[in-house]
């Protein structure tokens, strides 16, 4: 799967289900779409890399367990 695919995946499940989302959630739904993404580091920068466009909003309040939030203020469409 590209990088481009991987991410409109991840992209429409956050405006959709929205919540809390953690490298866990990640590597689970890209294995419901039938993608084997092993390696944690990548599910990682895909969270961080939508958190610099401004889709998400990083929360590291806990210094043990990072997890990421739609950015309802200012969220980029499409």
């Amino acid at each position: 799967m590209s990088a481009s695919d991987r991410l409109a995946i991840l992209r429409r499940a956050i405006r959709d289900y929205q919540g809390e989302w953690t490298t866990r959630r990640v590597q689970n739904l890209y294995r419901a779409h039938g993608h084997t993404v092993p390696n944690r580091k990548t599910h990682k920068e895909d969270l961080a890399l939508l958190a610099r466009q401004g889709l998400l909003i990083c929360d590291d309040t806990d210094p043990g367990r990072r997890c990421y939030r739609l950015n309802q203020v200012g969220a980029p469409r499409g």
